[in-house]
């Protein structure tokens, strides 16, 4: 299939998607959201593929939005009319969309940040369940530059992974975040070499691809679901109805059968169990 503003590949049970608008540095365009939406639910639809890997081409992962195609068309809508301009229903429904596609996609997804990250740069990756960076990735929550406001549900995602305090701080001084800086915050998991980080990511999301399907994603939306439930009683019933199902799964069996076999389990045996 041919995108005009990202890449994608299979390397070996992975999708490597990356962002192609180097020129721009990668910058953020409507129709490159739109593009990485598709590529990344063919991915998750494609038995061979077990995870997805998202990096930026170039020097930078995606220097925020681009000023010609989104802060330009929507000023000039704005002069002529007020009307034709995209709303806060509009953005909210972009936000939405795009935070419950990530997170009900049924492949893991890994952020490899591999340079400056701004804004819509930083928020689209703080919905992917791992985010990693290279030594000369920086992040910018650059919005008050801009004089705009944090989307895409990180006004909640941010302080989440980064504490309150630092995410305030970090989105009022608009300031550039280095790798290691966002690595101590928990905005990353790990940093690593720049010529290394591709080959990192894939191994990782080879390592993912390895698992049982059914039970990353039961894990991803108990997580998801849980974080900041103050309801122990619901936290643990979330859990439980999980593990029931878990139960049942025919990765379980084989995972049980593997074991008592002295062998490594095979998850791609066969079509996983349906997630409900």
């Amino acid at each position: 299939m041919d995108y005009e503003q990202i890449l994608v590949e299979q390397r070996g049970r992975v999708a490597l998607i990356t962002l192609n608008r180097p020129e721009k540095l990668n910058a953020w365009t409507p129709q490159m959201m739109a593009e990485l939406t598709k590529a990344m639910r063919t991915a998750a639809a494609d038995a061979g593929i077990g995870a997805i890997v998202v990096t930026g081409a170039g020097r930078a992962f995606c220097a925020g939005a681009d000023v010609d195609a989104v802060f330009r068309a929507n000023s000039e809508a704005r002069d002529v009319s007020p009307a034709a301009a995209p709303t806060a229903a509009d953005d909210a429904a972009v936000a939405t969309n795009w935070v419950s596609f990530l997170r009900s996609l049924a492949k893991p997804t890994i952020a490899a940040v591999n340079g400056a990250a701004v804004g819509i740069g930083v928020t689209q990756v703080l919905p992917m369940d791992i985010r990693i960076a290279s030594e000369d990735a920086r992040f910018g929550m650059f919005f008050v530059r801009m004089g705009l406001v944090p989307e895409l549900a990180s006004s909640a995602l941010l302080p989440q992974m980064v504490g309150q305090a630092r995410a305030i701080e970090w989105c009022l001084s608009g300031r550039m975040i280095p790798a290691a800086e966002a690595r101590e915050a928990g905005l990353v998991s790990e940093v690593v070499a720049n010529d290394q980080l591709v080959a990192r990511a894939l191994a990782l999301g080879e390592q993912l691809a390895g698992q049982s399907a059914f039970a990353m994603t039961k894990i991803r939306q108990l997580i998801v679901q849980n974080t900041g439930e103050s309801d122990v009683a619901a936290v643990m019933r979330r859990e439980g109805e999980a593990l029931a199902a878990a139960y049942r799964s025919w990765e379980h069996k084989e995972a049980i059968d593997a074991f008592l076999a002295k062998r490594t389990p095979d998850f791609q045996r066969q079509t996983p169990t349906q997630v409900d």
